[in-house]
């Protein structure tokens, strides 16, 4: 019975827990234009082609650099164009014991 157990929790989080944190972020691009992407872009020191608007439609392709792509994940969020719901830690932290 244990057996079973841990084969289905495992094959549920291997289905549905492990997102791939390579894959490409898309949101819908709102006003902002190519050129503007572009710039957030060379601001953040990331790659050319690391964002492209297509369709109404705004595809990140995150770079090994995590602070390249938390940049460009920030200033396209602080635009205030973009469908990006939140950039940052969701971790949960424990509060302090006083």
């Amino acid at each position: 019975m244990k057996r079973q157990l841990f084969l289905l929790l495992g094959s549920t989080l291997s289905l549905f827990g492990c997102a791939d944190p390579n894959a490409p972020i898309k949101m819908r691009s709102g006003k902002l234009t190519q050129t503007q992407v572009d710039q957030i872009i060379t601001r953040c020191g990331g790659p050319s082609g690391m964002g492209v608007i297509e369709s109404g439609s705004l595809t990140i392709k995150p770079v090994s650099d995590l602070t390249v792509t938390g940049c460009v994940l920030k200033a396209i969020y602080d635009t205030g164009e973009t469908t990006l719901t939140t950039v940052g830690n969701e971790r949960y932290v424990t509060p302090e014991v006083r």
